[in-house]
């Protein structure tokens, strides 16, 4: 049995972890008014994908296939799991989207798949 660990997807999240309790946070994304998948693509180029890139590489690559792992099962509540960091934004609906928006502005044209080959580096 593999165990895949959820919480490696705050590594994500850390970016915007706990703004939701910064009223200037709050504030600035309001104005921004995220509406639509183009807006939630940019806030993620602009702050997560940089701080995703500075983790090092194992890290990336656990985050990675958690994040493979997640997007191809639906085994999580992915509305809990942003909710859970206090974002200062809203998220879009489905929840499931922003975390595939992330897969597609970090790996790029890579399939958020967890195939075998996956199971075989977890192993």
């Amino acid at each position: 049995m593999i165990i895949i660990n959820s919480d490696l997807l705050d590594l994500f999240l850390a970016p915007i972890t706990g703004l939701g309790d910064d009223n200037e946070s709050v504030e600035y994304y309001r104005k921004l008014k995220i509406q639509d998948k183009n807006d939630y693509k940019k806030i993620i180029n602009e702050i997560i994908v940089e701080e995703f890139e500075e983790l090092n590489e194992q890290q990336k690559l656990n985050a990675k296939l958690v994040l493979s792992y997640y997007l191809t099962s639906n085994a999580i509540d992915f509305e809990r799991v942003f909710e859970s960091v206090l974002p200062p934004f809203d998220p879009p609906y489905p929840v499931r989207n922003f975390f595939l928006w992330i897969w597609e502005c970090i790996f790029l044209n890579e399939s958020y798949e967890f195939t075998e080959e996956y199971y075989k580096i977890i192993k």
